[in-house]
């Protein structure tokens, strides 16, 4: 009993120089002889909860990266992403002077990665939007993933452009696409370019870049920065598949690319009259719109949901898992002491399933799980908060144990204590309290590494945990101490 109890005594003294802001009902006295430290196991349920569960609008997607294609998975169903897009304009932008014409304007998707069969036929169409979307910040609906574009094109008119394309251009020889992608910073494939011009110019109509240059010459304020660009020029495209299906796209740039022919000084005679051509480039980026929307078909993952001896993570906007912890019950047993510590790890099968197994085009594993109460998961989002290991934890995905694993759980916990000393009995019930979720998310990070931002996770990434409501139950051990005051 002896060696249990010096054994119970040494982990609490390492988990309190783990987590020095400790708190609890119970204050914590260094002497040993004044102190109990125990160690005891609780369990928690899990369940799958569909994305449109926590938000019917989907998941909040305001991120620098779009997301274009449709897959079909024997487990997950049909997968559908696109995305609308603005483009901006640097403020007191200016054409050379003595420009004379734009010859052409190509709208170019760079990827650094892909998911699916990489010779899959695809067919993209680009619209203009018919308004200006003003992002102001105030209607966040805009960034959720089940808006509808047909608010913002007219689906019925000619598009701007139609395209024929696959994830692996064999235009370029493997050889060629590993110089390419080693010589740029983001490694990216040779881009996705879409020519604006061609199908205006088949239908004999104005083409874009002629449409350019007549907006220029009517007023060059219009090209004075992103505000009058996009009121007076182009408001966005909205760019997304019309048939084809087997890869997904992942876009980290997007450019308006221009090519001008303007005259110059010709050495010689001192004339300005020598034709010379350059590509002027117009990006996308975060100062104006950008906004990717996604589409799970619902069957497949209305049958994963309802098994329950197990339980799904699957993105984009797929699956997520719900967990239910004991806290009537550990408040019970433990009220009054000081939690010390409380961790829980999460088990991922192998396989999905003998489906997933067998697939050639396998989904990634999420790496990064947020933990946080169910009730605040819109404001997270929103908000653009990061985890503070207090309300809201990061779980890493660990190959070495197959597990996604959380500590310092007790910060939460305690504080849920602390208040439930003044009440009786939960106003809503402990759901109130007990129920948190697991999402899986990306993280941003700053240059020393640190973690300044999360943000969905919107790749193509799924994993089976061990649990679910009929399943195997999640362990939950929690150090304690029970202080011994002298009287």
């Amino acid at each position: 009993m002896r060696l249990k109890f010096l054994a119970a005594i040494a982990l609490a003294a390492t988990l309190y120089s783990c987590d020095d802001t400790t708190t609890g009902i119970g204050d914590f006295v260094a002497d040993a002889d004044e102190i109990t430290a125990s160690a005891q196991t609780f369990e928690a349920t899990t369940k799958t909860l569909k994305y449109t569960d926590l938000n019917p609008d989907g998941v909040f997607s305001r991120t620098s990266n779009a997301y274009l294609g449709k897959f079909t998975d024997p487990d997950f169903g049909t997968y559908t992403a696109d995305f609308i897009t603005q483009i901006n304009c640097t403020e007191d932008f200016e054409f050379p002077e003595t420009m004379q014409d734009i010859v052409s304007t190509t709208l170019v998707l760079y990827y650094s990665s892909f998911y699916g069969d990489s010779l899959a036929p695809m067919r993209v169409r680009v619209d203009m939007l018919n308004q200006a979307i003003d992002d102001t910040g105030e209607d966040l609906s805009l960034y959720y993933t089940s808006y509808n574009p047909e608010n913002f094109y007219n689906k019925n008119e000619a598009p701007l452009a139609e395209q024929d394309y696959a994830a692996r251009n064999n235009l370029w020889t493997d050889a060629e696409v590993d110089s390419i992608k080693s010589n740029n910073v983001n490694k990216y494939y040779p881009p996705l370019m879409i020519d604006l011009d061609k199908a205006r110019k088949e239908r004999g109509e104005e083409t874009m870049s002629a449409f350019l240059k007549r907006k220029y010459q009517e007023n060059k304020n219009y090209f004075k920065d992103a505000y009058s660009f996009i009121h007076n020029v182009i408001p966005g495209f909205y760019i997304h598949n019309t048939s084809g299906e087997g890869s997904i796209l992942y876009i980290g740039d997007i450019w308006l690319q221009t090519k001008v022919s303007y005259l110059v000084e010709r050495p010689s005679t001192g004339k300005v009259d020598s034709l010379v051509y350059t590509y002027i480039p117009f990006a996308a980026t975060n100062e104006v719109y950008m906004s990717t929307r996604l589409n799970n078909s619902g069957g497949n993952l209305e049958r994963l949901a309802a098994e329950t001896h197990n339980t799904y993570l699957k993105t984009p906007a797929g699956l997520c898992t719900e967990v239910k912890l004991p806290l009537k019950e550990m408040y019970e047993a433990l009220g009054n002491d000081t939690l010390n510590s409380v961790s829980m790890s999460f088990t991922k099968y192998k396989n999905v399933s003998e489906n997933s197994a067998n697939n050639p085009y396998k989904m990634g594993t999420p790496q990064n799980l947020l933990l946080i109460r169910k009730s605040e998961v819109k404001d997270f989002f929103e908000q653009k908060k990061t985890y503070d290991s207090k309300t809201s934890f990061l779980g890493t995905y660990s190959s070495t144990t197959n597990s996604y694993s959380f500590s310092q759980l007790n910060r939460l916990i305690s504080q849920i204590f602390s208040d439930m000393r003044t009440k009786e009995e939960p106003a809503e019930g402990w759901d109130e309290y007990n129920t948190l979720v697991l999402i899986p998310v990306k993280t941003e990070t700053d240059s020393q590494g640190n973690t300044i931002g999360l943000s969905h996770d919107l790749e193509v990434n799924s994993a089976k945990l061990v649990g679910g409501e009929d399943g195997e139950k999640i362990k939950m051990e929690v150090i304690y101490t029970k202080p011994k005051f002298n009287k």
